[in-house]
């Protein structure tokens, strides 16, 4: 007998997606946008239903979808739930967005959830694309991790998770993003989902990094499938946050330049090869975009089915692998610092546990050191003091916008308010390749906080 069955009666003991990521198995989810062109909220969920009940169909993988929450869709992720039928709702993982909500919208929305026995959600902070820094600033940000601090003071149990971008490259960005990741796991994130990309020595940097701490959270990956609009999209540079080598860019043309079949079949065998190997470095599951109708989503299931038969240890993956990308890894361009050494080369690092990656010398002017010990002598007891006291002295020295709190002798004499997100904990999906904000054009608050930790040796400090 199948271990989900179709016409189960959900409700908040009864929950497919988390029993699966609980008991070990491998589950598919296929990414899906909240439609954005419905009046009404039982039509935006009639346009998934088929897909959803595809997916739900495919047992053995506990299929369901992962349905996004665009700031500025009619219908939230939540509202889109709550019109689904019963027996399909919690298959399926909700993103629930933070971008244009405060903290009593994201409480409305975890009150649609709940009503309607919603649980599965991923939390994210949300982009802010095109937004200019005086239109961020005037935004709502609620972050991830106030998501799951306010997650963690409700009574229902919410199987909630967080999605972390291991895509940086830059050392100092990598480091910011690791600190980045500590914190949301401090706040109870019951799983990790990885941003989209292909470069799979960092998607095995994230398995090591919460095999390390002891942190056996399940993790999903997060793929795409990719069509040749997507394909010459990348290549052009017009998809945010997608870093590939020289090589890579070169392999995707070569795809693209043979047949449509020649290009699809190289696609699906590139799914094939990384659905395998994450499972193979522990990975719980895969979530996959752009399986957007339901022949589809039955094709690629029947491919990771198959993968996953064929590919039963990592070596024999790890040779399919190494001669299907040609020698070509998705990768950070001209930066190229990875957290630990000699991934991909083994499943786990049991047998010899590795140490970060040295970053190599720190770059610190002599400007800024002096610009430090001036903030040192005059801010050192600035959390102790009421918040307007020196404001034209912090607001010259260090940006400061005005905050209830001042936290200036825990970061380093850096002022975080001064993201444009007004993020509180780590860099965002806005960093750029070389660590500056895509925003202010400048370098990115955090980057520039483990930059200093650096210099004043106490990197290991992030984590406090």
């Amino acid at each position: 007998m199948s271990e989900f069955q179709l016409d189960m009666t959900l409700g908040t003991g009864n929950n497919p997606l988390k029993e699966a990521l609980d008991s070990g198995k491998f589950i598919f989810l296929a990414e899906s946008s909240a439609p954005e062109n419905e009046l009404r909220r039982e039509a935006a969920a009639e346009r998934l239903i088929p897909l959803a009940e595809t997916m739900a169909r495919q047992e053995d993988l506990c299929g369901g979808l992962a349905v996004t929450d665009l700031y500025g869709a009619p219908w939230s992720a939540a509202e889109t739930a709550a019109a689904m039928p019963e027996n399909l709702r919690n298959r399926n993982l909700y993103y629930l967005s933070g971008c244009g909500r405060n903290a009593d919208d994201i409480e409305a929305q975890l009150n649609i959830a709940a009503n309607a026995g919603v649980f599965n959600i991923a939390s994210v902070t949300g982009n802010a694309s095109g937004l200019t820094a005086r239109e961020c600033r005037a935004r709502n940000f609620c972050s991830s991790i106030e998501q799951m601090e306010l997650i963690s003071r409700r009574p229902e149990k919410f199987f909630a998770g967080v999605q972390f971008n291991p895509f940086h490259y830059h050392k100092n960005t990598v480091l910011a993003s690791w600190d980045n990741l500590s914190a949301k796991i401090r706040t109870g994130a019951q799983f990790i989902i990885s941003q989209s990309g292909w470069d799979m020595l960092q998607n095995q940097n994230l398995a090591w990094y919460l095999l390390n701490r002891q942190c056996y959270l399940p993790m999903i990956a997060h793929l795409t499938l990719l069509t040749p609009d997507k394909a010459e999209k990348i290549i052009s540079g017009k998809v945010p946050g997608v870093r590939m080598t020289e090589n890579f860019r070169k392999l995707l043309i070569q795809e693209l330049s043979g047949s449509k079949a020649q290009f699809e079949s190289a696609q699906y065998r590139r799914i094939e090869l990384q659905s395998a190997g994450c499972r193979l470095m522990g990975y719980s599951g895969v979530q996959i975009s752009g399986v957007d109708f339901p022949g589809k989503a039955q094709t690629v299931a029947a491919r990771i089915r198959a993968a996953l038969q064929e590919f039963r240890t990592f070596e024999h993956w790890l040779d399919e692998y190494n001669a299907h990308q040609a020698g070509a890894e998705m990768g950070g361009g001209i930066w190229r610092y990875y957290l630990y050494d000699r991934v991909l080369r083994r499943p786990y690092p049991f047998d010899e546990p590795p140490g970060p990656t040295d970053p190599g010398p720190v770059e610190y002017s002599w400007q800024e050191k002096f610009a430090y010990r001036l903030k040192k002598l005059c801010f050192s007891k600035a959390d102790k003091q009421r918040p307007g006291r020196d404001f034209l002295l912090k607001k010259l020295l260090t940006g400061c916008p005005g905050c209830d709190k001042c936290t200036l002798p825990q970061n380093h004499f850096i002022c975080v308010q001064n993201c444009p997100k007004r993020l509180k904990n780590g860099p965002c999906g806005e960093v750029l390749e070389d660590g500056k904000c895509k925003i202010t054009n400048s370098e990115c608050i955090f980057v520039k906080k483990v930059r200093c930790s650096r210099w004043r040796e106490s990197i290991s400090c992030l984590e406090s």
